[in-house]
């Protein structure tokens, strides 16, 4: 522990210095440990109250989901709704799946097409090789067709 006393300029005799002296370091040294405990308190004290309010918030918010979910209804812009009603909501406001049906017709579709390329790609290049082994086809035209098909 460090201790730092300032004297200003004042007058003392010398049966008065001692005295004075030691009455000053006390009273020094006493106001030093006092704000020591003051803000080591005020530091514990911080740290229990926190504990305890996130401890009573979780609590709150744990009741508070075990309500909602028990009831199945919330309150959304000043009416009840259920939760299945609101999540279906959120799903097509922020996916645009404003009709599932739909959007899995559309991918099937495209799915689809994708693959009759596929397959169409695959077939003629299989019709190129057959004419090529029969000899139908010149060398430098079946390398034209596959190089062109890749």
């Amino acid at each position: 522990m460090k201790f730092t006393v300032e004297v200003d300029d004042f007058y003392l005799e010398e049966g008065e210095l001692s005295t004075s002296l030691i009455n000053e370091v006390s009273r020094n040294v006493i106001s030093q440990i006092q704000e020591s405990i003051k803000e080591k308190a005020d530091k514990a004290i911080t740290i229990a109250v926190k504990a305890k309010i996130e401890q009573e918030l979780a609590l709150q918010i744990n009741l508070r989901v075990a309500e909602l979910i028990a009831s199945g209804v919330i309150i959304r812009d000043k009416k009840e709704v259920s939760i299945v009603d609101y999540i279906k909501d959120q799903f097509d406001r922020y996916n645009s799946w404003n009709s599932p049906y739909e959007q899995i017709t559309r991918i099937a579709k495209e799915y689809g097409n994708e693959m009759k390329k596929r397959y169409d790609y695959f077939y003629a290049n299989q019709i190129v090789q057959q004419m090529h082994t029969v000899g139908v086809l010149k060398e430098d035209v079946f390398a034209n067709l596959i190089e062109n098909k890749k």
